[in-house]
């Protein structure tokens, strides 16, 4: 009777069996893999050839774009601003092992068809197909359990139609979603407050309408919202106030009515406050005052109302305010000047009264100041540009009183002064026209008197000057030192003597306006040089001679 094999063989043997199998099981899996990937490189063109490499003959794990797991399954394919056009094929998808797909920055189109996965599990995390071109509804298996692994999911900046799938809350594990730039209509679904992992959300820039899901509350690891450019109406929900994570909040160029909720009050993480665009009322709640994070902070575009409280002070970490476009009454907070890192100050187009607080800009950090359409009185403080670093100074449309501070003078940073239809009188600081970055200077409109050729004029950026409606007096200068002047305006003074020769020089100039002066003698034959000229105007003056034939 023959004996049986010992245990140790029959151990070999299986060894030997399930090496052999698993060798040719990878081998079959690896062969998989390569008919995918060769599937999506017939697909497209590659103008760069970048997929040069992609080769039958060659190891997977060396091609270009693509990383592989220890077990030399695909698990990565990169291939973002790779000038990549046509369809994506579907096969990139069915990949078995790959967890990060990143085709974003390409001009891939076509709709993405994944009907295939209706009964499988992807192991995919990261999905990046933004600034496409592509077409077509969001595809609802995408937002299925079939899914459940994404973490992020950024379809942004394409031309997504349809609406956002009520699956969409299926997706328990999603960190990062952003869907923005395309055209989806209809709702937000309410399903959406189920992602309660969600850090980051966009849906941004899209026909959306509706109101923002009363439930936002629940999804309590929110750190971002971007619902902007959309157009979704109703007031903002009380339960945002309980996303205590949230560090950015950006609601802009919707129909959102009634008033800011108290409940901002609780977020004190928020760094970034924007609402403009929006048709908001009634005052700003005091609860704001409490986001002592706050970084920049815009009302703009509302019909909010109310005084601008005092309690802004609290704000010691704000650098940019915008309140412009409503209908703030009462006067400009004085706690404003005392916030270190303000930068960009514009209250324009409210109702605002009193004076400009006279340490404005002293322990500031102004870069932008913006206080036009209002009914401000009172002199321009001399601190304005104690920073060193104010670039635009906007004061027009008040009842500002006194002289043009010489301290504007020494600012050189400034590039835009517009202090038209004011009540300024005095002549014109002599240093203010040896600035060398001023590209835009309006004083118009205002009392101001004296002479503007007793100076040396050194103004290189010079685009637009205007001095209309004052009392200015005798000879022009000959020149203004820029030879970008675009725009000159000096009518309705008292300008007199010759229109300088000089003026001919003036290259890029389109509008030159001297009428209603005092003007005598010649139309200057070269001005007849300047080629760009569009509006031109004498009239008012004391000209004589004949006008120039060319």
């Amino acid at each position: 009777m023959a004996k049986a094999a010992p245990t140790s063989s029959k151990s070999l043997f299986m060894f030997i069996w399930l090496f052999i199998f698993m060798l040719n099981f990878n081998s079959s899996q690896g062969q998989e893999e390569v008919e995918l990937l060769l599937s999506f490189k017939a697909s497209i063109h590659d103008p760069l050839h970048f997929l040069s490499n992609w080769l039958n003959s060659s190891s997977i794990c060396k091609w270009h774009g693509i990383t592989c797991s220890n077990s030399s399954n695909v698990n990565s394919i990169m291939l973002s601003s790779k000038n990549f056009s046509g369809e994506i094929s579907s096969t990139m998808f069915q990949l078995p092992y790959v967890t990060n797909i990143d085709l974003s920055n390409n001009k891939l189109v076509g709709e993405i068809k994944l009907n295939h996965y209706s009964s499988l599990s992807s192991p995919l995390r990261y999905l990046n197909l933004s600034n496409n071109n592509l077409t077509g509804f969001l595809p609802q298996t995408l937002f299925s359990a079939s899914f459940s692994n994404l973490e992020t999911l950024d379809l942004s900046n394409n031309m997504f139609s349809g609406v956002i799938p009520n699956q969409i809350g299926l997706l328990p594990s999603l960190k990062y979603l952003d869907i923005g730039g395309n055209v989806l209509v209809g709702k937000i679904p309410n399903s959406i407050t189920n992602l309660t992992t969600l850090q980051y959300l966009t849906l941004a820039s899209n026909q959306l309408v509706g109101e923002i899901p009363k439930d936002i509350g629940l999804m309590k690891s929110l750190k971002w919202i971007y619902f902007g450019y959309n157009n979704l109406s109703d007031e903002i929900p009380r339960s945002i106030g309980e996303l205590y994570s949230l560090n950015h909040l950006d609601l802009v160029y919707n129909n959102l009515t009634g008033p800011l909720p108290e409940s901002l009050r609780n977020l004190t993480h928020l760094q970034y406050l924007f609402v403009y665009q929006n048709k908001l009322s009634g005052p700003i709640p005091l609860s704001i005052y409490e986001l002592r994070n706050l970084v920049s902070l815009d009302l703009s575009y509302n019909s909010l109302s109310g005084e601008i409280s005092e309690l802004v002070i609290n704000l010691q970490r704000l650098e940019i305010l915008h309140l412009f476009s409503n209908s703030f009454t009462g006067k400009i907070p004085k706690s404003l000047t005392s916030l270190p890192r303000l930068q960009v100050l514009q209250l324009w187009s409210n109702k605002l009264i009193g004076e400009i607080p006279q340490e404005l800009g002293k322990h500031n950090n102004l870069t932008v100041l913006d206080l036009s359409s209002n009914n401000l009185i009172g002199n321009i403080p001399d601190s304005l540009c104690d920073s060193g670093i104010l670039y635009k100074l906007i004061l027009f449309s008040n009842a500002l009183e006194g002289e043009i501070p010489n301290s504007l003078s020494s600012c050189t940073s400034l590039g835009r002064v517009r202090l038209q239809d004011n009540k300024l009188s005095g002549s014109l600081p002599t240093d203010l026209t040896k600035l060398p970055h001023i590209y835009m200077l309006d004083i118009s409109g205002n009392k101001l008197y004296g002479r503007i050729d007793d100076r040396k004029w050194n103004m290189k950026a010079l685009q637009m000057l205007s001095l209309a409606n004052n009392n200015f007096s005798g000879n022009l200068p000959n020149t203004f030192g820029s030879a970008k002047l675009e725009d000159l305006d000096l009518s309705h003074n008292q300008f007199s003597g010759y229109i300088p020769h000089g003026f001919g020089s003036l290259s890029e100039v389109m509008q030159l306006k001297l009428s209603n002066n005092n003007l005598y003698g010649n139309i200057p034959e070269e001005i007849c040089l300047c080629k760009k000229l569009v509006v031109l105007e004498f009239s008012h003056n004391h000209l004589t001679g004949h006008i120039p034939k060319t």
